[in-house]
């Protein structure tokens, strides 16, 4: 180090200040580091052990591909399957159908929702079918009630796979999980059930996916089944393709993003809670049985 030309008290003094000044400036935090800790958006933690189930139940043959789920009434769920316009009632202490709800004709089912005594079906062109069961006969609608068709006009081309019901709204909720207009975001539609009316609610963005802390997605998450949590109100969207369980509310801020194990859930499809906050997925078969894990809350 080159010191000018000083006398000799003074040449000491400024030695002292630059190794003074070196010592703090090693001190520093390391600021990149820290911009890049805060920039990372919060992860937290969900009140499901999501690797441990309380119980397994293994569905029947016609439920091997199992793509919609919904709370029915105590102690039983209604599932629906890709190709079979066919709403079955799942009773969790016998571990049985036992009742079935032939609403059409075969298409690419994938939801189903219980709201107000009405059982709502989705395809995945967005279209909804409703009517009001009656238990016990399997006969086309439940006996000859007249089936609805509501005919929803998603903005551009879009394959809808997760179908919800937000109470507090009285909002059937639509998931999409490829949507032409916002390319790899995934809009959340809201269908007003008293107005009719449809309109756009919170977007699944890839990228503040990507920036939530601890575990990150390797794939795009594409939702499979969305369900409200009857307690807190946040969304819960599934993701099969992604084996990925993201949490967010209804603003569309992400709450929690957790990896689901693929051993465990080969093709997580269908989604629901019980009104206690008990969650049920339900996973395709894929080519084995259909099958569905219930996780108790902690």
């Amino acid at each position: 180090m080159n010191l000018p030309s000083l006398p000799h008290p003074f040449r000491s003094c400024l030695v002292a200040l630059i190794l003074l000044a070196g010592l703090f400036s090693g001190c520093q935090p390391n600021k990149k580091k820290d911009k890049a800790d805060e920039s990372s958006l919060p992860n937290a933690a969900i009140p499901y052990d999501l690797a441990n189930p309380t119980e397994r139940y293994s569905l029947p043959k016609d439920l091997r591909e199992v793509s919609g789920l919904s709370y029915y009434k105590p102690g039983r769920l209604a599932m629906v399957q890709d190709e079979l316009a066919v709403v079955f009632i799942y009773d969790l202490k016998s571990k049985t159908v036992v009742d079935e709800h032939i609403f059409g004709k075969k298409g690419d089912y994938e939801g189903v929702e219980f709201v107000d005594g009405e059982l709502y079906m989705l395809r995945s062109d967005g279209e909804l079918y409703h009517f009001e069961p009656t238990d016990g006969i399997k006969t086309l609608g439940g006996g000859g009630v007249e089936i609805h068709h509501i005919k929803i006009d998603l903005p551009g081309k879009n394959d809808v796979e997760g179908l919800g019901y937000d109470p507090k709204l009285n909002a059937l909720l639509l998931a999409t999980k490829e949507s032409a207009k916002d390319g790899s975001n995934k809009p959340i539609y809201f269908y007003d059930l008293k107005r009719a009316t449809l309109w756009r609610g919170p977007v699944l963005t890839q990228t503040a996916l990507a920036d939530m802390a601890g575990d990150k997605p390797t794939e795009e998450v594409k939702p499979s089944g969305l369900a409200v949590h009857p307690k807190t109100g946040d969304y819960y969207v599934l993701s099969a393709n992604a084996h990925r369980l993201v949490v967010m509310n209804r603003n569309g801020k992400i709450l929690s993003s957790v990896a689901l194990d693929p051993k465990l859930l080969r093709q997580p499809e269908g989604i629901c809670f019980s009104p206690d906050g008990t969650l049920f997925i339900a996973s395709e078969g894929d080519g084995k049985k259909g099958y569905l894990l219930q996780f108790d809350a902690k």
